[in-house]
């Protein structure tokens, strides 16, 4: 089934990605045509895809049973109240009674305040008020924006009720009436702070001043008046549609799309990481396949030079090889070194009708490292025109070839020290854990 599922967003995504550069790669890795190749990579994007989707359901499966485990385990009962002002909650607990398990309610009750810091409470709660209520208005004593009057202080958990002096003017919630440009307008509001039986009031003045409407908030305005005449005449209807197009002005719901965005956000983050995991996986496979190839090549030449030199032509001797390494092959599940599966891909191709000059600058192409490519274009111009010096010419090569092998097993030294570096500091941090642990839990 996720095989199946893989298969199909495979199919959605494949038509949008450029698989050029990985299809020339699955080429070499796998010496194979371009059907093939085409067949390989939809293969292992569907591989990895269905690896993904696995990772997932099982990390859902081992979710909920983590959970379940901890939800039966036996472990200590921690309230949470509720802050200040808060409400009295109700947790179920369970208990063993003569041997049978019972269910019990429990009530939670909230942080409670002393009655005699109530005082100092309350006063705070003002400041915080004070702080607040004027909003965008620099002063009290200029007031022409809405006031942001809130009705409770979540941090002291106190109940906040305004009063107001004027409510065509100012709101108990804080909207600013209309009032003419130029004028302004003492109003007094009282906020009255409450914590259960107890309250305490506050008074403060402030002047409420005209100013020229922007065009924005005359926008504003008309709509909204409109949209309560519309309600004003919709009678006793539970439901009040609203035309497309109020005094004017274009009217819609509000559009989210906070999660379709997120949606797509995950998503394009999940290709990315397949997309990046899979190329990877190809340049590790083709830099193992170029590896396997660096070593093979002084056998190969030494070969060539043997045969070459008992007079057996290119073709002969290639034949030999593949032949060779097969026998060397038999019994596993294999079908050859990288070299070997190179040769039989050249000596097929020459089979099919290619001249031999042409199939060896393919196989030098086709593996694209720089000594074959020198090496099948001397056998191509060998082929093509023949080459009484080349017995010398490969013996030379063979020298620089076994030279390039010593170098390799070097740098393949030093990358194994490397890779073992990780290790030793995790096993370093281990060992620093267990020694000081015990002075720690001790100290």
């Amino acid at each position: 089934m996720l095989k199946r599922a893989a298969g199909k967003i495979y199919g959605w995504i494949e038509p949008h990605m450029d698989n050029d550069k990985m299809l020339t790669k699955i080429k070499r890795v796998y010496i194979c045509t371009d059907a093939a190749a085409r067949d390989k990579c939809a293969e292992m994007y569907t591989d990895i895809i269905a690896k993904i989707l696995l990772v997932l359901l099982v990390t859902c499966i081992l979710a909920v049973i983590l959970v379940a485990k901890e939800a039966f385990a036996p472990h200590q009962v921690v309230l949470t109240r509720d802050g200040y002002g808060g409400d009295v909650s109700t947790v179920t607990l369970e208990t063993d009674i003569d041997g049978e398990k019972t269910d019990f309610d429990v009530d939670v009750m909230p942080l409670e305040y002393d009655p005699d810091d109530m005082e100092a409470v309350f006063e705070q709660g003002f400041g915080e008020i004070e702080d607040l209520y004027l909003g965008e208005n620099e002063s009290p004593d200029e007031v022409i924006y809405d006031l942001e009057l809130v009705d409770h202080l979540d941090a002291l958990g106190l109940d906040v009720q305004w009063i107001s002096e004027d409510n065509e003017l100012v709101s108990s919630d804080g909207r600013i009436g209309d009032i003419a440009e130029g004028e302004d307008r003492i109003v007094s509001i009282t906020a009255v702070l409450t914590y259960r039986e107890l309250s305490a009031e506050r008074t403060y003045q402030i002047r409420v001043c005209g100013r020229e409407e922007t065009g924005r908030e005359k926008a504003l305005k008309d709509i909204r008046e409109g949209i309560r005449e519309i309600q004003a005449g919709s009678g006793d209807s539970s439901e009040v549609a609203l035309p497309e197009q109020i005094n004017g002005y274009a009217v819609r719901p509000t559009s989210g799309g906070g999660s379709g965005l997120m949606i797509l956000f995950l998503g394009g983050f999940a290709a990315i990481c397949i997309w990046g995991g899979n190329r990877s996986k190809i340049r590790g496979m083709e830099k193992k396949r170029s590896d396997e190839l660096m070593s093979e090549y002084p056998e190969l030449l030494d070969k060539l030079t043997l045969y070459l030199g008992a007079g057996v032509t290119v073709r002969g001797a290639f034949a030999r090889i593949v032949k060779s390494g097969r026998e060397d092959c038999a019994g596993t599940d294999q079908g050859g070194s990288v070299l070997t599966r190179e040769l039989i891909y050249t000596l097929n191709e020459i089979q099919a009708g290619v001249s031999e000059s042409e199939a060896y600058y393919n196989m030098g192409h086709r593996i694209n490292l720089p000594v074959y490519i020198k090496l099948m274009s001397l056998l191509s111009q060998n082929v093509k025109k023949g080459t009484r010096d080349i017995l010398i010419m490969m013996a030379g090569e063979e020298q620089n070839a076994m030279q390039t092998r010593k170098e390799m097993a070097k740098r393949k030294g030093e990358e194994a020290g490397t890779k073992l570096l990780l290790p030793m500091v995790v096993l370093l941090g281990v060992v620093m854990v267990i020694v000081m642990l015990p002075a720690i839990i001790n100290f």
